[in-house]
């Protein structure tokens, strides 16, 4: 683990915590009994992924800086399998279109726990200024906002879909764009910026839970709420 002051590994562990339970409550509140059946199955592999992962950071297997592509690519394009067969598999449609998206949309709100560890990650120079809401990560605006949307838009019934939908466009880039930024400051031979502090944090416990799991979950909500506002559904 890194040396690091000891509240900002712990408010990321609770942050974690947090996305775990909401992302098993979307499945828990899903429109179906059936759906509804299958959060502990969500909940058992998820579970085991964040244990995995866990496990693989431990045993400094992330901090191979040499390998290309680096060991991070594993959790990155696992996630992005993952998430394409939920869009494309008929059976996985199906779950994607019933869980609450109203629970999805309120997930986002741990973007500013995340958002925060990050600033204070920057001041240990364990990731660079620049993914920071000090540089050009402005992912903590979608997070503020997400209660706000929520509430208008699934509660007093006051935001349209339209606007919904580009709410959901621009938190979607937000995240792509921190992504691609902190993948291209990893220490490895095909680092590309950011040289003057990589992004250290997310190849050590339990930072490497963001890439691994945290920001799919982020990723994966917003498209299933942009799939369904295209697809006319709530």
């Amino acid at each position: 683990m890194l040396e690091i002051p000891g509240h900002i590994t712990l408010v990321f562990i609770l942050t974690t915590f947090v996305t775990f339970v909401m992302f098993v409550l979307s499945c828990m509140f899903a429109e179906t009994k059936k759906i509804q059946g299958r959060a502990v199955v969500v909940a058992l592999f998820s579970l085991l992924w964040i244990i995995f992962q866990s496990t693989l950071s431990l045993n400094a297997w992330y901090m191979d800086r040499k390998t290309v592509p680096p060991h991070l690519a594993f959790p990155v394009i696992s996630w992005i399998v993952t998430i394409t067969l939920l869009f494309i598999v008929p059976r996985l449609k199906v779950w994607t279109d019933q869980i609450s998206l109203h629970i999805l949309t309120w997930i986002h709100i741990v973007r500013i726990p995340v958002e925060l560890c990050l600033y204070w990650l920057a001041f240990q120079q364990q990731v660079p200024w620049s993914m920071t809401f000090k540089g050009y990560n402005y992912d903590i605006l979608i997070g503020i906002s997400a209660p706000v949307v929520a509430i208008m838009f699934f509660i007093l019934k006051k935001m349209n879909r339209k606007v919904y939908l580009i709410w959901n466009i621009l938190g979607l880039i937000s995240v792509l764009a921190v992504v691609i930024r902190g993948i291209g400051a990893l220490p490895s031979p095909l680092q590309w910026w950011d040289f003057t502090q990589p992004n250290y944090a997310v190849m050590h416990f339990p930072f490497i839970w963001l890439p691994a799991f945290i920001v799919p979950i982020v990723i994966f909500s917003h498209l299933t709420a942009i799939r369904r506002m295209i697809m006319h559904k709530d």
